[in-house]
Parts: structure tokens; sequence; C-alpha cells
């Protein structure tokens, strides 16, 4: 598996097979020469990723969520039918296997006339103020979620609740693999979901979860786009999986936030409680694990590649769940970007540097919106201006 897989999860061998040029023609051709003996595997390798190319058509949100559930049980079927038809039951696995990668990835943004990578691009974006609150379920109507903070719950009865009101049930079928749920948060609202295992996860605006309608094997996995803080059940022989699309965070039983929009350069997890492992993803981040104990920041930089820890006052970076932002010399871009989520408006600046500029402080985002731009202009010593109905500019 390993020997096959370390292409299926590179971002250039991906690329040479669907949009192959000269130059990759030329490094691949090289690799070859001076690694004879992965030709076999850089052909199944090829051939798998060659296996997943589709009709180039648009696909609904439950088509996709729908798809996403038959690929995670098409990869159960063929790791128990693996023994009978051991050759062919493995090639199903992996090109199973590559598809989800691809799927919860969201790294391959190339474009064919036969292909529609941007099925797995739109599967995990991050929400927009185009987009509203909605939960979505596949064979079920969307449910749409008009609050401004909404309260889904996942019962054990099976029952479904929806800020208070039953809106549907799951029924688990121990020969069916789980369907796969969606939360869709847009700029301007949040939301706190508690989990078939009772896991809470409080996600903030501009924010997705995929998830499993109910938990099987011995894994709790989830997929998350954009901010969340979870209080995971503790369950020892059952680790619970935060997936990213360049972090994977791995515990037992804590809490802890995950900043993961795709806009932002940095994947910040911060430990209340508890352990959580950062694990060596899909993309090969980290040469081990990373170990975090409580009060720690593990801040991942997407462009170099590489995370950092430091102790840090977890209250910055979790009070957003109670509707307070609390911040310590931070750069004015970075609280601007945490209010333009919040309140689903946008900044303008007359000159980039402001935003450069260092501010500490603590926001009621409950308050006045007018009243919030207040302070933070105050603390900058800036202007902030209303130039349209949800548009402001920042000036000296």
């Amino acid at each position: 598996m390993e020997n096959i897989s370390k292409y299926l999860e590179d971002k250039k061998f991906i690329e040479w097979v669907f949009n192959p040029d000269e130059t990759l023609d030329n490094w691949w051709s090289s690799f070859k020469i001076d690694n004879p003996h992965e030709k076999e595997n850089i052909i199944l390798a090829k051939n798998i990723i060659n296996s997943l190319r589709t009709n180039d058509k648009e696909l609904s949100e439950n088509e996709k969520i729908l798809l996403f559930s038959q690929i995670l049980k098409q990869v159960e079927d063929n790791q128990q039918s693996a023994r009978k038809v051991r050759i062919f039951g493995t090639l199903l696995k992996y090109a199973a296997v590559a598809l989800v990668f691809f799927l919860i990835g969201a790294l391959l943004f190339y474009k064919q006339d036969n292909f529609s990578p941007q099925f797995y691009t739109q599967q995990l974006a991050e929400p927009d103020a185009s987009e509203t609150a909605r939960l979505i379920r596949p064979g079920a109507e969307d449910i749409q979620l008009e609050e401004q903070k909404s309260f889904i719950e996942y019962r054990d009865d099976g029952s479904v609740m929806v800020n208070n009101t039953v809106a549907g049930s799951n029924q688990h079928h121990p020969q069916k693999a789980p369907e796969m749920n969606q939360l869709v948060i847009p700029y301007g609202k949040t939301s706190e979901i508690i989990l078939p295992d009772g896991t809470k996860a409080f996600l903030n605006a501009g924010s997705r979860l995929v998830y499993p309608e109910f938990f099987v094997d011995k894994t709790r996995e989830v997929f998350l786009v954009g901010e969340a803080f979870f209080d995971v059940t503790h369950d020892e022989n059952n680790p619970f999986i935060v997936q990213t699309t360049d972090v994977r965070i791995k515990v037992l039983g804590t809490s802890f936030n995950v900043s993961a929009y795709p806009s932002d350069k940095i994947i910040e997890t911060v430990l209340t409680k508890g352990k959580v492992m950062l694990e060596q993803n899909s993309t090969r981040l980290f040469d081990e694990s990373i170990e975090m104990v409580p009060g720690q920041l593990a801040a991942f930089d997407k462009t170099k590649r590489e995370a950092i820890l430091n102790k840090v006052d977890i209250e910055n970076y979790t009070l957003w769940k109670d509707g307070l932002l609390k911040f310590e010399s931070s750069d004015l871009s970075r609280v601007i970007k945490k209010l333009e989520r919040f309140y689903n408006i946008r900044f303008s600046y007359q000159d980039p540097f402001l935003g450069g500029i260092e501010i500490s402080g603590k926001l009621d985002l409950n308050e006045n919106r007018d009243e919030v731009l207040g302070v933070v202009a105050s603390a900058a010593s800036v202007r902030i201006l209303k130039t349209g109905e949800d548009f402001y500019k920042i000036k000296k």
C-alpha cells in the first residue's frame, strides 16, 4: 500500500497524470531512470488515477454527499472482500482511497474536458456570503438554518434535532455504511452541533463540517473547513480525528480549537485540555507526529510546510464561541478578517500597511456592530468609515 500511496498523495505526480507538460514529463522521466525499481508502482498508480476520470457535469450538494458515502462504503466493501479477490480487490481499494483523498484534501484543481476535479474543491470549499446556512442529509431535503446561531443534536434514539425541533431521524443499520451529512455555516452565522457520539462542535462563521450520520468501526472521523471548537467525548478505543486539507488532528477525548480556513496561510490548533496528536497526513507534512499539551498552539504554515509549537493564552483562540474576541499584539488585518466572517461585512484599506498595525483588546461581538468597530478603530488609531450597506474603509 505504502509504495503506491506515496504517488497517490503526491501533488506533482497527480498533476503530471491529469495535466502533463514538458517540464513534468522530463522530471518524471528522469525519476524513472534513476529509480527503475519504482516503474511498476508508477504504472499502477497512474492507472488508478486515470480510472477516476468522470464525465464533466454539475453535481448537486446531495449528489456530492451521496457520492462521498458511496466511496466510503466502497472502501469498506473492498476491505472485507480483499481476502477473496486479493489483486482486484486491492486495485479497487487503492482507487477508492485515492478518490477519498482527492475529495477531502481538496488538493487537485486541474481541469480536463472529461474530468471534473472542481467537484472536490466545492465539496470542502469555504462557505461565503452567497451560501445559506443549512444541514445537508442525503436522501432528504436540505434543512435551512435561519437563526444567527443554530443548534443541532444527533440523539441516541436516532432523532435529529434542529433548534430543539425534530427534523429527521437516522437509523443505524449494521450492514449499511453511514451516509455523510454536511453542516454549512456561511459568514454572519455560527452553529453548535452534538455529533452522534456526543462530541460537541462549535462552528465559527465561514465553516463547513462533513461527518457520518453515525460512527462505525474504531475511528470517529470528521472533515473540517473553517474554524471549530471541539469538546470530544472520551473513548480510548475509538480515536476522534479531525481532517483538514493540510493537517490531521487525532484525539481520544479532549477539548481543542482548529482554525483551517482555505484563505488563511496558517492552520492553527490550540489545545485546552487533554492531549492531541497532529499526524502526518496525505501530504506528508511532518517527519514525525506532533504531540500537544494543554495551552499550546500548533501553527502550520501552508507555504513553508512547517509547524511551530508555542505556549499561548487559550482564551485568545477559543472565546469566539461565546461571542467574544480577545487578541494580544495581533495585526489589525487579522482582527478585521475575523470581524468580516462574524458580521458578514467587507473592509478595504486606504493604505495596505494599515493592516500591519498591532492592537490588543477584547471585543463583545454581541454588542452593536458600530460600537465594536469604534473600539477597534480607537485601538488601532484609525478611522473606519461606512461606504455601503455592508462595506467599510479603513483610513489613517
